[in-house]
């Protein structure tokens, strides 16, 4: 009851000192020639996350080019295969609980139709992004889902529009800080998040819902009520802002861009948001 207490605490405070309250952001200023649009995405194929504000599709159509965190075609590469695997003195089944090895097991087979035994080998931290996949699509039973994730559908549309693609980051980067923290301490978080899991789908917890009402605010509180390890909060979060600012700073001097990364990227005074501002951009929001 204390923890569902402080969610709700945390989600009127930020709603009610709201500075993050839209998706979609305009760069301009600090010299641009053209604006850039800056847009908060999920990692999810839920329906309901294409249901675009008027001003979002023009301003895509507009730009000259298209950011995005990975780009794919870097993405899908045998290589990155090994680079995930722990070793053979590992097992997953090993480092977890049962109930929470089984309730993992079930979510895997789900969402891609196999046993999460085919990933015994494999750094706990990647089948804990099919697990955050799906706690997404949690709660609403009518929902419909689209063929792709909404950062690879602006990916296709781009494509077809003959746009650049930019990819902010490197493969081995986004490695590098998923495997920030051991094996060990992978496996504790994964347990955690599968009894965070549990507990939102016996609550009715649907952060797809906090995405919609674009309060990147409210986004941020649900975010920190995972209390994840500050080191790995640093690497996946933090450290990845101030990368992905830098870079988005360079290549929006040489094109107007369509700029696609996760919504949690965004908010807070480390987010990309506010270091953009920093370096002396305007960026405000544009779907209002």
């Amino acid at each position: 009851m204390k923890k569902i207490f402080l969610f709700f605490f945390l989600v009127v405070f930020f709603s009610a000192n709201a500075q993050y309250n839209s998706l979609l952001w305009k760069i301009s200023g600090n010299g641009l020639q053209q604006p850039s649009f800056l847009y908060g995405t999920m990692h999810t194929s839920d329906a309901r996350v294409f249901a675009f504000s008027d001003s979002v599709m023009p301003f895509f159509s507009s730009a000259k080019a298209y950011a995005m965190e990975l780009d794919p075609k870097e993405a899908f590469n045998l290589s990155l295969i090994s680079k995930l695997m722990m070793g053979k003195n590992y097992s997953l089944q090993k480092m977890i609980p049962e109930h929470e090895y089984h309730v993992l097991d079930s979510v895997v087979k789900k969402q891609i139709g196999f046993s999460v035994s085919l990933f015994d080998n494999v750094a706990p931290v990647f089948t804990m992004t099919i697990l955050e996949a799906s706690a997404m699509e949690l709660n609403d039973s009518e929902k419909k889902e689209n063929k792709e994730v909404l950062d690879l559908y602006f990916y296709k549309q781009a494509k077809k529009k003959k746009k650049k693609i930019i990819g902010i980051e490197t493969v081995d980067e986004q490695l590098s800080a998923l495997n920030s923290m051991s094996y060990e301490e992978q496996a504790d978080l994964l347990v955690k998040e599968i009894d965070e899991f549990e507990q939102n789908k016996t609550e009715g917890v649907d952060v797809v819902k906090f995405y919609l009402q674009q309060n990147l605010d409210s986004l941020a509180a649900n975010d920190a009520d995972a209390q994840m390890p500050e080191k790995f909060y640093k690497a996946l979060i933090t450290d990845r802002n101030e990368r992905m600012a830098n870079r988005i700073a360079d290549f929006i001097k040489e094109q107007s861009t369509f700029i696609a990364v996760g919504a949690l990227h965004l908010p807070m005074e480390k987010g990309v948001i506010n270091l953009l501002r920093k370096k002396g951009f305007t960026v405000e929001a544009a779907n209002k």
